[in-house]
């Protein structure tokens, strides 16, 4: 058994489907990773799970007020969740037989529909919410049971947990909960201590505690204290014919739960300590003891197999939310022989977790908005699901998370573009934009993943994907020479064939709201010196060559006085009157050549940017090569001053 689909209405961040999006997600039966940046509703998926379903742990589940979806000022006064649970069991269909559904291809679901009313207060009387989940679609059944209930309980791991506290001995304690419910624990309430034969050890665990209580209290110590309690103090408070006296024991009730919730369950000392010594370990590794003693629970039994787990990566650093994330995957996709499947729904906004996962196991959550990243809910190829796998990482991953997304094909842009967007008044930072570096392959792979399948289906995040057009200026074929093999000349294609050159480059990679700007003439660097950021890239790339002479290595020193000779030796060229396209051939010849590196080239000049004396604003934005200023229309939404 496990959760197909959720549904709802006006809860929380989901609306009605109207103004405001409803929820309706169908889950995977392994791995469910909700992924998007903070208050997009990744929360509210799982909240309302735990409200339709309840959770293991007995915690209290109610609806309030603020439950309820609000547009505007006006808040809705009802609200429903529905969960479906397919593929049963014949033992669990048997179990909650009279709240099954029948569906039109002749298998049967379990279906609980929670409909609640929000009264308002009225005169002396409180505010409340009325609920009732019933069985089948749209709540068309009877009220739910006691026999259900029991059955489809989720596990539920809240965000920034307090894992030590939770193994912690106590009443009711979680602990005692999986260790009353593991499959070995059959028979251990029965009390095998023989009075009559106490060196006899018991196999029980009753037994054992009886076993135990029964040799303390013979202990001289215990037997002492018992003593003067009930003859020098107890005693004298009793009237005549009546008797007073105690014992010291260690569990008054010798009943299985009672000794259960006197465990605690904590990690070993680490190396070189002693294992008996009582020694603190960090909170990341106790959030991992955490999982592993829920997962046990949940790969055996009867029960519903669903572990919902909000932020593993708490208190986890990188490498070691990597193990949780692969063990997770493990279990949900993979279990060991003999053990059964758990189905995980996992909420995350860690891109070292989301770099490991598997991508079809995502949902991107936008603005309560769900879309699945399966294979058959994108534009991804299986082949792309399978470069994506080997080679998305950790900054690469941070993509899910964004508002806007940047994918370049160079470090260059990576390091330059942010620098350039900011002083134009469009902050990549302020509008929430990542750029994603994906070198010299591959950006057609990430430009599919938040492209939909059904072509009427937009993701409203903004992505650019810019490269080059890469073909050459004629005025640059004095350093680049032509090619026997292939066109490489502006002049060597007709108009007609340029354009379908970026056509072809658009068409691509180009769909929803994913855009492909490709460079107006050349490279990057080449576009900014012709349109007009010459001396911006002459000077940085003459930084460039002073660097790569000395290593890549100048001081600050070294620094000022390269960029006072580039200075002057920009006056001589730009008084030379060239051309604009032959003055962008000179100051980029040096990285064709290999003179220069272009990142150190972009480094510098992101570096020269920021001073503010090559232009800020939209001063700035109109002196970018065009190309770019559409790319940054579209990421931020900040069109150019009319």
């Amino acid at each position: 058994m496990y959760l197909k689909r959720i549904r709802a209405r006006n809860f929380r961040a989901f609306g009605d489907g109207t103004v405001s999006p409803c929820l309706d997600w169908e889950l995977s039966p392994g791995m469910n990773i909700l992924v998007g940046e903070n208050d997009a509703g990744k929360t509210a998926v799982v909240d309302a799970i735990r409200q339709v379903l309840w959770t293991t742990s007995y915690e209290f589940v109610r609806l309030f007020e603020t439950d309820f979806h609000i547009s505007g000022s006006k808040r809705t006064t009802s609200l429903f969740i529905e969960a479906t649970l397919a593929d049963l069991s014949p033992e669990q269909e048997a179990a909650v037989l009279e709240w099954l559904t029948h569906e039109v291809d002749g298998s049967r679901s379990l279906i609980l529909h929670l409909q609640a009313r929000w009264v308002p207060p009225q005169e002396n009387k409180r505010g409340r919410v009325d609920a009732v989940t019933r069985a089948g679609r749209d709540g068309a059944g009877p009220e739910i049971g006691s026999a259900v209930r029991e059955l489809v309980r989720t596990t539920y791991l809240r965000p920034l947990r307090d894992a030590e506290a939770e193994l912690r001995p106590g009443r009711q304690s979680r602990l005692s909960q999986i260790l009353s419910a593991h499959k070995s624990i059959g028979g251990q309430e029965k009390n095998d201590f023989n009075a009559a034969a106490p060196k006899d050890v018991p196999k029980n665990l009753v037994g054992l505690m009886a076993f135990a209580q029964h040799h303390l209290g013979e202990h001289d110590v215990i037997k002492g204290v018992e003593q003067d309690i009930n003859d020098n103090y107890l005693n004298k408070f009793a009237f005549a014919g009546d008797e007073l006296s105690s014992r010291v024991q260690i569990a008054p009730d010798l009943a299985l739960q009672p000794i259960l919730e006197k465990f605690e369950l904590s990690l070993l000392p680490s190396a070189g300590i002693h294992p008996d010594e009582r020694c603190a370990r960090g909170l990341g590794y106790n959030n991992a003891l955490f999982m592993a003693t829920e997962l046990v629970l949940l790969r055996d039994g009867d029960e519903l197999a669903l572990l919902l787990v909000e932020e593993p990566e708490a208190h986890l650093h990188p490498q070691l939310q990597e193990r949780v994330q692969r063990l997770l995957e493990q279990s949900a996709t993979k279990p060991d022989e003999g053990k059964r499947r758990v189905q995980v729904v996992m909420t995350t906004h860690s891109p070292s977790l989301a770099a490991g996962a598997d991508i079809a196991s995502m949902t991107l959550v936008h603005r309560a908005q769900l879309f699945s990243l399966a294979h058959d809910k994108t534009k991804l190829k299986k082949s792309d699901y399978e470069f994506l796998r080997r080679f998305i990482d950790a900054t690469k991953a941070n993509l899910f998370f964004a508002r806007g997304i940047t994918i370049v094909e160079g470090p260059a842009e990576a390091l330059l573009l942010p620098t350039l967007a900011e002083a134009c008044d469009r902050s990549f930072s302020h509008h929430g934009v990542s750029i994603v570096n994906v070198g010299g392959v591959g950006l057609y792979h990430y430009a599919r993943i938040l492209q939909r399948a059904d072509d009427v289906v937009k993701i409203p995040i903004p992505v650019a994907c810019i490269t080059d057009r890469d073909v050459v200026p004629d005025v640059a074929n004095d350093y680049v020479t032509k090619s026997a093999k292939k066109k490489r000349f502006e002049s060597e294609y007709t108009e007609e064939e340029l354009k379908a050159v970026v056509k072809a480059k658009e068409d691509r990679a180009q769909g929803g709201n994913t855009m492909v700007y490709v460079s107006d003439r050349w490279t990057l660097e080449y576009d900014l010196a012709l349109y007009g950021c010459a001396e911006l890239m002459f000077k940085a790339i003459h930084l460039a060559k002073k660097a790569e002479s000395r290593g890549e290595r100048l001081d600050e020193a070294d620094e000022v006085v390269a960029l006072a000779k580039a200075h002057n030796d920009w006056e001589a060229l730009n008084a030379a009157g060239h051309a604009p396209e032959k003055l962008a051939s000179i100051i980029y010849q040096p990285l064709v050549e290999k003179e220069a590196s272009k990142a150190v080239a972009a480094q510098y000049a992101a570096y020269l940017v920021a001073t503010g004396q090559y232009g800020k604003g939209e001063e700035l934005f109109q002196r970018l090569p065009p190309y770019i200023q559409r790319a940054l229309v579209h990421l931020t939404g900040k069109g150019a001053a009319a």
